[in-house]
């Protein structure tokens, strides 16, 4: 059985900075707790010049940095949040990247690569899953279909759905050191 006050699920929206908005910038977090509820959602102005906001995936509009927190105010904010949680999210390594913290010192379940979902949802096992898929098929329900983009709060509180879907299984084969994510033939094998 898990204990649910250890559990948090984040996700993280991004801009586009500098020259051709090719580098991503941190402009909104969300983590949830375990039961879904929101404890944090915050707008974030990044470090640099948006010049892409990357309205369509992102849902982050220009207006919505006019009361965004500074970067650096949110960052100690979030690792407050994050200290000692196991940390649930849908392929978190950009949202830790642009937090500028290194996941392996974290305690992370990814859906993306969790083999028990794949599997559930009926999925091929050698790459990650899309958690708009696995949505449709384990929770019956569509998310990220706005014309606004995507909301970080509706992505967290996914990915913790479904962990919650397997989390029992999950953890116990964690402790019989037993692999639970799958191991996509597209990237490294040093996972985190």
């Amino acid at each position: 059985m898990v204990d649910p006050s250890k559990y948090v699920a984040m996700d993280c929206e991004m801009v586009g900075l500098g020259h051709g908005g090719l580098e991503s910038g941190l402009a909104r977090c969300s983590i949830v707790d375990y039961s879904g509820k929101v404890i944090y959602d915050q707008f974030i102005k990044p470090d640099g010049t948006i010049t892409d906001y990357r309205t369509d995936v992102s849902g982050i509009r220009p207006l919505d940095m006019d009361t965004a927190l500074p970067y650096h105010v949110a960052r100690e904010e979030i690792l407050k949040i994050l200290e000692g949680k196991i940390i649930v999210g849908h392929d978190p390594r950009s949202d830790f990247r642009v937090l500028r913290l290194d996941i392996a010192s974290y305690t992370i379940r990814d859906t993306s690569s969790c083999r028990l979902l794949i599997t559930k949802a009926m999925l091929k096992t050698d790459r990650r899953a899309s958690l708009k898929i696995l949505c449709q098929k384990l929770l019956g329900k569509r998310i990220q279909s706005s014309h606004r983009g995507h909301s970080s709060v509706e992505d967290a509180s996914a990915a913790m759905e479904l962990f919650k879907l397997v989390e029992n299984l999950w953890e116990v084969q964690l402790t019989k050191g037993a692999k639970v994510e799958i191991v996509n033939r597209f990237e490294k094998y040093d996972r985190y």
